[in-house]
């Protein structure tokens, strides 16, 4: 089994992953035994989970790792993952809105996370802005584009 290499895989390792979870109560039994959980928080009202196992390899389906499961190695996968997401700590305020979305979440399925689970969000630099930041960072460029001389606006735009 190949490893991910781009957030863009992860992101769309963790969407599949939802759709496996409707069709396969085998996958669905695994979720209690997760250490790790990655969250997309594109929806930050409805953040999606995925686990390491499943999301940190290329193209696996719920048939493909639940026949594999015991050969796949976590620490593989997490390592590769790293790189696109962080830790947050347990004793913060993030940490335990996300346990909680995370419970209510599982128990959708009937399941519950483990006592000591590790929670990981996605780095702000593989996540999409959403359009009210743009339009700010946009209209401050221009105000300051306003305040700039002839010449400093031209050294400014060969630098764009």
């Amino acid at each position: 089994m190949k490893l991910i290499t781009s957030a863009d895989e992860v992101l769309n390792n963790i969407h599949a992953l939802q759709t496996e979870l409707a069709q396969s109560d085998g996958l669905v039994d695994r979720l209690g035994y997760v250490h790790a959980w990655y969250v997309d928080t594109g929806n930050p009202e409805l953040p999606l989970f995925g686990f390491s196992k499943f999301i940190g390899y290329k193209g696996l389906t719920a048939e493909k790792y639940l026949r594999k499961y015991k050969a796949l190695d976590g620490r593989n996968t997490e390592w590769a993952l790293k790189d696109y997401f962080d830790e947050i700590r347990p004793d913060s305020p993030d940490f335990r809105r996300y346990r909680h979305q995370l419970s209510d979440w599982l128990s959708g399925f009937g399941r519950a996370p483990r006592k000591t689970i590790r929670i990981m969000l996605l780095k702000p630099e593989y996540r999409e802005a959403d359009a009210t930041e743009d339009r700010r960072l946009l209209e401050l460029l221009m105000a300051v584009s306003d305040m700039l001389t002839p010449a400093q606006r031209q050294e400014l735009r060969s630098h764009l």
